[in-house]
């Protein structure tokens, strides 16, 4: 920025002196221009410094008239009088410029436009080089922070210094992770901004995400002014590593973009070099986890994983029909149990989602994901205090189980205690020696169907089920309780079998898991 005082001094050597409106020496001159005409023209804009000979203008009232002008709906902020028409400058014109503190320089008249044009352009450059040498230095101070692993802060620090202004790093779950603030400004304000901007901006900033390109939001509380923040998404190889945050106030000139698309860059670096360490731990684990999952726990011991067992509670499943679908729904669990920040360890495994994790499954979250998802399906294991090793495999099991449980009873989720006797049911089914029970049970009742098109098996199952009751059995079938009372006859006669029998209703009900977990499968 060029200010009135770096070019009175610079003019001065030319003899060109300041002369009035001393007040404001720190104003920036952005471009100077001439103006010798009285028309009021639009090529005038803000910051200007405006030479003039004033040889158009009829009097002092004119010209004071025309600087009012200037002053007032331009807001220019230097006047340099050239003296080629007047031989001095008015001093109702000094005057005025020293009540309204506008710089006034008193050109000589053997003083050329061009040699003020030049000595603005020498200032210009000089600047530049100034700011293009800083630049130079704040990227290498942003490549040395990458080189020597320092955290993200040192970063932020550096681009937050630059542009004296909030500057904020989310990881893609929108947990802050660095930020710079003014000294006036608390860790709590920021970290109630953050929450604000989140809170009622979340969908355009997720849209930076997914379109990868940054977006202005504006932040309004009740008790502040607007603010205006740039979002920019942070990649690498594309892979998504978060989000920066900048305030705009007072952001505008290249060289602060240029410090900030620096800092993308040595972020992004820095955040990859960080994620790669954390996908060598992740890979590691997983890798253990499927060697337990397989049966082979045999030598891995607690201390081979990163993430700390004792906080794993539970493990689930999730199985696609639309296999498209299916690493979208990793992303959404993955950001649902923070996975980067939280023991946990979520991956595609038999081409089901697996989610080794610490926090206990939250049924409402979980449906929530299972609304955009409509074809998928989630077994849950119990839930343990701690996962040890050889809990692990047991776990794993419970939650295909459970899974299972959901395709026979065309449920979306199911958790381990929920399911009754089908889990003796869907344990025994691939026992060659059981896996005909159900044939060898209810055949009869099945043979007397097809021969009759009657309806015995299912009127069997909905009488057990509601535990002999006629009338809640006659009401889901849609006949009367009598009917029921005639086929039970029928049932008793081709099964042979005491149906009130602890053991022969338990069989019973074993049976039909089975039969019913067949007629799935082979749907």
């Amino acid at each position: 920025m060029i200010t009135v005082e770096a070019i009175a001094k610079a003019l001065e050597k030319e003899n060109i002196k300041l002369v009035g409106g001393r007040k404001k020496a720190d104003r920036e001159i952005s471009y100077i221009t001439s103006l010798e005409l009285t028309e009021k023209t639009s090529r005038i804009k803000e910051n200007g410094f405006v030479l003039s000979t004033f040889h158009a203008f009829k009097d002092v009232e004119q010209i004071i008239a025309h600087l009012e002008w200037l002053i007032d709906e331009i807001k220019i902020s230097a006047i340099g009088f050239h003296t080629a028409s007047m031989k001095a400058i008015p001093q109702e014109v000094i005057e005025f410029a020293n009540a309204n503190a506008l710089a006034l320089f008193e050109i000589p008249e053997d003083i050329p436009y061009y040699m003020i044009f030049e000595k603005f352009n020498w200032l210009m450059n000089e600047k530049e080089n100034e700011q293009l040498a800083a630049i130079y230095k704040l990227n290498e101070k942003l490549i040395e922070s990458v080189l020597l692993e320092k955290d993200l802060n040192s970063i932020v620090k550096v681009i937050g210094e630059h542009i004296n202004n909030i500057v904020c790093v989310l990881d893609p779950y929108f947990e802050p992770i660095a930020f710079w603030k003014k000294k006036d400004q608390t860790r709590s304000q920021i970290k109630y901004l953050i929450e604000l901007i989140i809170n009622k901006n979340k969908e355009n900033v997720l849209k930076v995400r997914f379109t990868s390109r940054e977006a202005t939001i504006t932040v309004k509380d009740e008790m502040a002014a607007a603010a205006h923040f740039k979002v920019f998404p942070l990649f690498s190889n594309m892979t998504f590593l978060g989000y920066m945050l900048i305030c705009q106030e007072g952001i505008r000139d290249k060289y602060s973009e240029e410090v900030i698309k620096n800092g993308i860059r040595a972020l992004s670096l820095a955040a990859h070099n960080k994620n790669t360490l954390l996908n060598y731990q992740k890979r590691k684990d997983i890798k253990l986890f499927e060697r337990i999952f397989q049966g082979d726990a045999a030598e891995i011991s607690v201390s081979d994983f990163y993430i700390d067992l004792k906080k794993v509670t539970c493990i689930f499943q999730v199985q696609s029909y639309s296999p498209n679908s299916l690493q979208s729904q990793l992303q959404m669990f993955s950001e649902l149990f923070i996975e980067n920040h939280s023991n946990s360890r979520i991956w595609i495994y038999n081409k089901k989602i697996v989610g080794v994790i610490e926090t206990a499954c939250e049924k409402e979250k979980m449906t929530n994901i299972l609304s955009d998802f409509p074809d998928a399906r989630i077994g849950v294991s119990s839930i343990e205090k701690s996962a040890e090793i050889k809990k692990l495999q047991k776990m794993y099991e419970q939650s295909a189980l459970a899974l299972t449980h959901c395709h026979v009873q065309n449920k979306q989720l199911v958790f381990w205690e929920q399911i009754g006797i089908e889990k003796m049911a869907y344990h025994i089914q691939p026992n060659s020696l059981f896996d005909r029970l159900d044939e060898e049970i209810l055949d009869p009742l099945i043979s007397y169907d097809r021969e009759k098109s009657a309806n015995l098996t299912e009127t069997l199952y909905v009488y057990l089920k509601y535990f002999f009751n006629l009338q809640k059995s006659s009401s889901e079938l849609f006949v009367h309780p009598n009917t029921i009372k005639y086929r039970m006859q029928k049932i008793n006669e081709l099964l042979q079998i005491d149906i009130q029998n602890p053991t022969h209703y338990s069989m019973l009900m074993l049976a039909y898991s089975l039969y019913h977990y067949k007629q799935r499968k082979d749907d």
